[in-house]
């Protein structure tokens, strides 16, 4: 029966209303152009087509009513871009807007191109002007995005930039009340760009495999800003830089039509994954009238991601992931990276037997992502929503339930779209993440929607699952928080048993929390650490052997520690590294707990001189065989190279050292991977224990009084006064 609209409530028409807004902004925002430029290696006629301004720019807290017609020097004092102006002493208020500025030389050779500002972070609303006049503002704090200021400056000539900035008290990413100050700023760097005056807009790869993962096809999708007979040639490169020869290698364009797509089928590539990162080269030159325009080069690689079950699958293989939560921090620039530091966290998240990387909780720099790929680091990407309608504190919270608001929609789909846009192309980004710790709303599913038109290869999360109805279908894979050392959980009625589910995979993309808030303990207890690493060890084993749970990041990879000029503030030492990149215990501890090949035993009570050692091995890897790796045995000074035995990934077998390379009653045995950098390395003991001469356990006595506990015994002495 129909029911007439004059009895629908007020706000259940409301809702109605904006669920058709929501939806219609899915379908749009799936059809309408990235408003991002593709940025080029070169560009005809222009001998630096990307010029970095980043440096020295001037800026000031206290801007006139029109500080974009001002020139003056007044007022004005010097400061790094980028970086956090808090860090650098320059005190700053949610919802007071702030200013830079900088002078642009424009190079004489950007005539006749379009120029274009490229913008890939600030914190978090701003708005841009070019010599007085307004070209666009921009929401979120950790996405790209671009102004085209052609028709504002002169190539030749000087132009005067300038950039108002704004922390926003109700910013969706909740990224000041997470850092516990304003963050506010230009946080990542600026490039200005030249680009023909026909370029190319779009720029998508995919990758399928055949059913036995032999042969793929790789697609390619590009598009220019606007129709124009055009052709876009395109070449590949293996890892050694050698051509791959392709059947079909030309997208065309007409003046009817500025999109195109080929599919390129790709005969036995080397395949790309966290243990052999196989990067080929895809070259695509924009050819106009014989000339060819522009260049853009990526590295690309061969590889699938599917989930199967209540496994993910990366190439046909299910994959567990070892991983931490990473945010980004430098010592004395704030919520902000450097390209030497991002390469530098990936180094030593291989270092730490890392194969993932959770992106908490906003997108990472574009180079993270490419060391990424480059050294083989799976990552969970998560766009910048947090604690949307749970755990904000004051004065976040009442601007804080966002989750079915339409008014802030846009802001969701904007940063989640530029994201999406900008990472797609990178292999190592294997998960998206519509958030972090949020209450579902209809905000959260028009983004799952939103990601699931626009990128099919890749599953997509979201947290907490739990708040989902159970008529909706927000996710692909389940997202649980802290779960229990035996692999247990209730997180808002959603149990999880034994790290997994029979239906889902379930990733614990939060858990095993690094001590840091009982400081009293950690300083009388050193032992603590040690614990906390017994504790990371035994919930790895349990999740390893879970069929639905395909792994876990610690919380967290670096610590949360903001050195102000008058103060510290932040979550505090939470990381296996500190804020230098200096490697804690419990850097130690997770290299070991996570480490891929398990020595399953250790002591050896009865050996006879000149037999070999067979020692029982698990192997944890996803796609390596441990016989690609090298083993050393160190015995009576002496070390010898084996090869790795035939055990193939996710299966156990044994290592056989031979007996006239023993010596002694210790022997170090050491696994390296195939760049000869240390997995994992134990120490084991030949023959019976021998019992010390004239011992004999003597019991402790511990007594008690009002002021203390003492405690003695035959090899110790203790007391609490």
């Amino acid at each position: 029966m129909r029911t007439p609209v004059s009895t629908l409530s007020f706000s259940c028409l409301l809702s109605l209303v904006w669920a058709w807004t929501v939806h219609s902004q899915v379908e749009m925002s799936a059809t309408t152009p990235d408003p991002r430029v593709i940025l080029p290696d070169s560009v005809n006629g222009v001998q630096q087509s990307r010029i970095s301004l980043n440096g020295s720019w001037h800026f000031t807290t206290m801007p006139g009513k029109e500080f974009w017609t001002d020139t003056s020097s007044a007022g004005w004092k010097p400061i790094r871009v980028p970086g956090e102006p808090m860090m650098q002493g320059f005190v700053i208020k949610h919802d007071v807007e702030f200013c830079y500025r900088k002078t642009l030389e424009i190079p004489g050779d950007f005539v006749g191109k379009r120029v274009f500002l490229r913008f890939n972070g600030v914190y978090g609303h701003a708005r841009v002007w070019v010599n007085g006049r307004y070209v666009r503002e921009h929401d979120g704090g950790f996405t790209s995005w671009d102004c085209d200021i052609t028709e504002m400056v002169q190539p030749g000539r000087a132009a005067i930039l300038t950039v108002g900035v704004r922390d926003p008290l109700d910013e969706i990413s909740f990224g000041s009340g997470y850092a516990k100050h304003c963050i506010g700023g230009i946080l990542r760097g600026v490039e200005l760009i030249a680009l023909p005056e026909r370029h190319i807009r779009s720029f998508r790869t995919e990758v399928r495999f055949d059913s036995l993962y032999r042969n793929a096809t790789l697609t390619v999708e590009s598009a220019l800003d606007r129709p124009a007979a055009a052709m876009l040639k395109l070449l590949l490169f293996d890892p050694a830089g050698k051509p791959v020869g392709l059947k079909s290698s030309t997208i065309r364009f007409s003046s009817a039509r500025a999109t195109g797509v080929a599919a390129l089928p790709v005969d036995s590539p080397r395949h790309w994954d966290s243990e052999h990162p196989s990067l080929y080269t895809l070259r695509a030159s924009l050819v106009q009238n014989g000339t060819t325009m522009e260049v853009v080069n990526r590295r690309i690689g061969f590889r699938e991601v599917r989930v199967a079950g209540n496994r993910l699958c990366v190439n046909g293989m299910p994959v567990k992931l070892r991983g931490a939560c990473r945010h980004d921090i430098h010592p004395t620039l704030g919520r902000s990276t450097t390209p030497e530091q991002d390469r530098e966290d990936v180094l030593l998240a291989k270092e730490a037997n890392l194969n993932f990387i959770r992106t908490s909780h906003y997108p990472p720099s574009r180079e993270f992502l490419e060391y990424c790929d480059e050294f083989g680091i799976y990552v969970e990407e998560e766009t910048a929503v947090c604690f949307v309608g749970t755990h904000r504190h004051e004065p976040y919270r009442s601007a804080g339930a966002s989750q079915n608001d339409p008014a802030y929609t846009v802001r969701y789909f904007s940063q989640l779209g530029e994201m999406v846009d900008r990472d797609r192309n990178h292999p190592c980004v294997v998960l998206w993440s519509v958030g972090n710790e949020n209450e579902y709303g209809l905000n959260f599913q028009a983004e799952y929607e939103y990601v699931k038109k626009a990128d099919q290869s890749r599953p997509v999360m979201f947290s907490y699952p739990g708040t989902v109805p159970k008529d909706r279908t927000c996710y692909d894979i389940i997202s649980i928080h802290y779960v229990d050392t035996d692999g247990s959980a209730n997180q808002y009625g959603l149990e999880i048993r034994n790290f997994g589910l029979p239906k889902f995979p379930v990733l614990h993309d939060e858990w095993a929390h690094v001590p840091c808030y009982n400081t009293p303990t950690l300083t009388t207890d050193l032992n603590v650490r040690n614990f906390w690493g017994e504790s990371m060890k035994m919930m790895w084993d349990g999740c390893f052997n879970s069929e639905g749970g395909i792994g876990g990041a610690i919380w967290g990879y670096i610590d949360e520690v903001f050195m102000l000029p008058d103060t510290v503030v932040g979550y505090g030492p939470w990381g296996i590294l500190d804020i230098w990149r200096r490697k804690k215990p419990e850097f130690w501890l997770t290299k070991k707990a996570y480490s891929p090949v398990r020595v399953l035993q250790t002591r050896f009570a009865s050996t006879r001189p000149g037999e070999d050692l067979i020692i029982p091995l698990e192997n944890r890897f996803d796609h390596t065989n441990l016989a690609e790796l090298q083993v050393q045995v160190t015995a009576g000074g002496v070390t010898s190279t084996v090869r790795g035995p035939d055990i193939r990934p996710h299966s156990r077998g044994s290592l056989t050292i031979p007996g006239n390379v023993i010596a002694g009653i210790e022997v170090k045995v050491q696994f390296l991977d195939q760049r000869l950098l240390g997995v994992d390395e134990e120490l084991l003991t030949l023959g019976p224990v021998a019992e010390r001469e004239g011992y004999a356990p003597r019991p402790i006595r511990v007594t008690e009084s009002d002021t203390a506990i003492e405690a003695a015994g035959m090899l110790l002495s203790w007391s609490s006064r």
